[in-house]
C-alpha cells in the first residue's frame, strides 16, 4: 500500500477553512457539504467479486460510519439493489463507473450522485485513501450523521511525473509488462503505476501477437552489459542478472526524463547501450602459476566447495554459506554442469545469466572455478540417468562400439552427446567472454565402473583407448571448433590401489591419463572412510603426479562409509573438518602436495563437517583472500 494518506491529509487540513457550511479545497475554490438526514436508510454497497483490499475499503467505511453515528448501516453487494446506498470501490451501478472514469492510479472521489453515494478510487490503495478522508472529514459524530460535498463532489488527481508516453506513436499505458528476468516485475509495474497513474498488468506466459510490453530481459550473459531498445513496437531493457537493475535505474532516470518535458516519444532513436564497468578477473595464465606455487608449497593447501542446488542463487548462497560457516570465503569453488549441479541443458537464460554473475563476482574476489559435468546417458532415456552402464549389451565388443560410435560424427550416439557438449561450450565461452579461466574436469572418476562414461562396463573392463578417445573428442570440440582457450584441462581419476590395473575392479590413477599435450593438472577424486587414508595405498596419488609431472589436487573429497553419519546433524560426531586437518597434515609431512581440495559440498562438505572455522584458520589451508593476494602479486 502507498503512504499517501498522511500526505492527503496534511494538504487537506492546512487548506480547508470552514466557514457558514462552506469548505476550501486544496485547489479549487470551495465545496458545500450535505447532511445526509435519512443515514438509517443507507447500505454500503460493494461489488460482489471485489477483491480482498476493495472488501476492507467497504468493511471498514461501514464500521466506521456505524461507530460514530449509532447507525446500523449493512454492508451488501451490488447483486441487491437498495434505494440509498454507499457505493464502495468498482461496482457495477453506473454512478461508481461514470464516477471511476479518468482516474488514474492514485486518484479518488467521493460524491452523491441522486440518492447514491460515490466512493471510488484509481487503485485498491486510492481508495484506501478515499476511505480514509471520509472517515476524518466527512463523517460528523457531533450530529450523528455524514456530510458529503454536493455538485461535483471531492476528487484528489495527483499530478503525475508525465502525462504522456508513446513507444513508436503507440500510448505505453496500454503496454504489458513480460519478464524474462529474475526480478521482481511487481515492483517495476508499480514505479510505472506510480508515473503514469495506470495499472499495469505483468505476464509470465507467451507474448501475443498484437499486444506491446515492455520487456524485462534478463538474459544477457556478460555480466556487465546492459541496454534499453525500442524493438518491434515494444521496449526491451536488457542486462545480466546484475546489470539489469541499473538498465531499470537508467530507464526510469535519464532514458525518460531526457527531454525534461511530461510527455515523450520514444522510438529507436532512444537506443542505447552501457555498462556498469567490466570486472578485472585473472588470466589462465596467472591462475596456473598460482596452482603451480601451491602445489609446490607443501604447506599450503586451498580449500572450497562443490555448488549444490539448481536455484538462480545456488552459487551466491553456496559461498555465503561457506563464509557464514568458516568466516572465509572459499578459495576454489566447484560447479557441475549436468545432472548433479546447475544442469545448463535444462536451465533458462535467466538463471544461466544468474550463474554467470556470481560466478564473475567470485572470481574477480580472486576465487577460483573448477567444473565437472555428469552427461546424460545417450543410450537412456530419462536425461536424469548418469549412472549404470553405456547402454544393454552382454559382449566386450559391444561397449567398444558404442564408444566408437559416440565420437564418430553423425551417429544418434553422437549426436546426442554433441547437443549437450555444445550447451557445455556456449556456457564456458559466456564465461570467456567475461575473463573467466576455468579449471574443467571432464570424463572424472571414468577409471571406475559407476557412470555410463567410465571404463568398466558390467563385468567387461574397456582398454584405455576408448575413454582417450572420448577425451580427445572433447578436447578438440571444445579448443578446435568451439575455440575456447579459457580451460586449463584438469584430469581427475578416482583414488584406486589397483596400480597393476587387474581388469574388474577400479584401475589405476594413471590408466586413462591423456597425455602432456592434453592435460595440464590432475587430481584424483577421495572420499574416505577416515582413518584409511585411500589416497596413500600403494602411492596411487604420488604414481600419477610423478607419470604427468603436472600440480596435482584432491578434485572431490567427502566423508564415506562409517566415517559419513546417515543424518547430516550427526556428521560432527563421525568426521569433522578437523579430522580432515589431521590427514592432511599427515600427508604433507609424508611428501603429498596439493594445490587444491574440494569437498562435495552438501551432506560432504565443510558446513556440514563443522569446525571449519578452526580448519581455515590453520596456517596449512587457504581461502579467497590468500589466494587473491597471490594473483595480485602477480600483476
Amino acid at each position: 500500500m502507498k503512504k499517501l494518506l498522511p500526505i492527503i491529509l496534511a494538504l487537506l487540513l492546512a487548506a480547508l477553512m470552514v466557514s457558514c457550511g462552506e469548505e476550501k479545497t486544496p485547489d479549487s475554490g470551495s465545496i458545500t457539504l450535505e447532511a445526509i438526514d435519512n443515514l438509517s436508510e443507507y447500505v454500503v454497497v460493494r461489488a460482489e467479486k471485489a477483491g480482498q483490499d476493495e472488501t476492507k475499503c467497504a468493511t471498514t467505511l461501514r464500521k466506521a460510519i456505524n461507530d460514530a453515528t449509532g447507525a446500523s448501516v449493512a454492508v451488501k453487494t451490488d447483486y441487491y439493489n437498495s434505494t440509498y446506498e454507499i457505493l464502495v470501490g468498482n461496482t457495477k451501478r453506473q454512478q461508481s463507473i461514470d464516477a471511476a472514469e479518468g482516474l488514474k492510479y492514485d486518484d479518488y472521489t467521493i460524491k452523491k450522485v441522486g440518492n447514491k453515494i460515490v466512493v471510488v478510487g484509481g487503485s485498491d490503495e486510492a481508495l484506501a485513501a478515499a476511505v480514509e478522508l471520509f472517515k476524518t472529514q466527512f463523517i460528523d459524530a457531533e450530529k450523528k450523521t455524514i456530510k458529503i460535498p454536493t455538485g461535483d463532489g471531492y476528487t484528489y488527481k495527483r499530478d503525475y511525473a508525465f502525462d504522456k508516453i508513446t513507444v513508436d506513436g503507440a500510448d505505453i499505458t496500454s503496454f504489458k509488462i513480460y519478464n524474462k528476468s529474475i526480478e521482481n516485475a511487481e515492483e517495476f509495474a508499480a514505479q510505472m503505476s506510480d508515473m503514469l497513474g495506470v495499472v499495469f498488468e505483468v505476464c509470465e506466459d507467451e507474448m501475443l501477437n498484437g499486444e506491446h510490453y515492455i520487456i524485462l530481459d534478463g538474459t544477457e550473459l556478460i555480466a556487465h552489459k546492459y541496454g534499453i531498445s525500442v524493438e518491434d513496437g515494444n521496449i526491451v531493457i536488457k542486462g545480466s542478472a546484475h546489470s539489469l537493475p541499473t538498465a531499470i535505474e537508467t530507464f526510469f532516470g535519464s532514458y525518460l526524463s531526457a527531454g525534461g518535458s511530461k510527455t515523450a516519444e520514444l522510438s529507436a532513436s532512444n537506443n542505447l547501450e552501457d555498462s556498469t564497468g567490466k570486472k578485472e578477473i585473472y588470466t589462465k595464465e596467472q591462475l596456473m602459476t598460482v596452482i603451480e606455487q601451491v602445489y609446490d608449497d607443501p604447506n599450503k593447501i586451498i580449500i572450497g566447495e562443490e555448488v549444490q542446488g539448481k536455484d538462480a542463487t545456488a552459487i551466491g548462497d553456496s559461498i555465503l554459506n561457506f563464509k557464514e560457516t568458516t568466516g572465509e570465503m572459499p578459495g576454489i569453488m566447484g560447479i557441475d554442469l549436468a545432472h548433479y549441479g546447475i544442469d545448463v541443458t535444462r536451465i533458462s537464460d535467466q538463471k544461466m545469466s544468474s550463474y554467470i554473475c556470481d560466478i564473475v563476482d567470485y572470481t574477480a574476489d580472486g576465487g577460483m572455478l573448477t567444473v565437472s559435468a555428469h552427461w546424460a546417458n545417450p543410450t537412456m532415456t530419462s536425461t536424469d540417468q548418469v549412472r549404470g552402464n553405456f547402454g544393454d549389451v552382454n559382449t566386450l565388443e559391444a561397449y567398444e562400439q558404442n564408444f566408437i560410435d559416440l565420437i564418430t560424427e553423425g551417429t544418434e550416439y553422437n549426436n546426442f552427446f554433441k547437443e549437450e557438449l555444445a550447451v557445455n561450450a556456449r556456457f564456458f565461452k559466456a564465461l570467456e567472454d567475461n575473463g573467466v579461466p576455468i579449471i574443467w574436469r571432464p570424463l572424472h572418476e571414468a577409471n571406475g565402473g559407476w557412470f555410463w562414461f567410465c571404463t568398466i562396463q558390467q563385468d567387461f573392463t574397456l582398454a584405455p583407448e576408448y575413454l582417450l578417445g572420448v577425451w580427445y573428442y572433447i578436447y578438440d570440440y571444445f579448443t578446435e571448433e568451439c575455440g575456447l582457450t579459457n580451460l586449463i584441462w584438469c584430469y581427475g581419476p578416482n583414488v584406486s590401489a589397483n596400480v597393476n590395473d587387474v581388469p574388474g575392479s577400479t584401475m589405476s590413477t594413471t590408466y586413462l591419463y591423456p597425455g602432456d599435450d592434453y592435460c595440464d593438472m590432475v587430481g584424483v577424486d577421495w572420499y574416505t572412510q577416515g582413518e584409511d587414508m585411500e589416497i596413500t595405498r600403494e602411492d596411487n596419488y604420488l604414481r600419477l603426479t610423478d607419470l604427468s609431472r603436472k600440480p596435482g589436487a584432491i578434485t572431490e573429497f567427502g566423508p564415506s562409509g562409517y566415517a559419513k553419519a546417515e543424518e547430516e546433524k550427526d556428521q560432527p560426531t563421525l568426521y569433522t573438518s578437523m579430522d580432515l586437518y589431521g590427514n592432511l597434515f599427515e600427508l604433507t609431512r609424508d611428501g603429498y602436495s596439493f594445490a587444491y581440495l574440494l569437498t562435495w559440498g552438501g551432506s560432504c562438505g565443510i558446513p556440514v563437517m563443522g569446525r571449519g572455522d578452526e580448519l581455515m584458520q590453520t596456517d596449512l589451508c587457504i581461502g579467497q583472500a590468500e589466494v587473491r593476494a597471490m594473483l595480485e602479486a602477480l600483476k
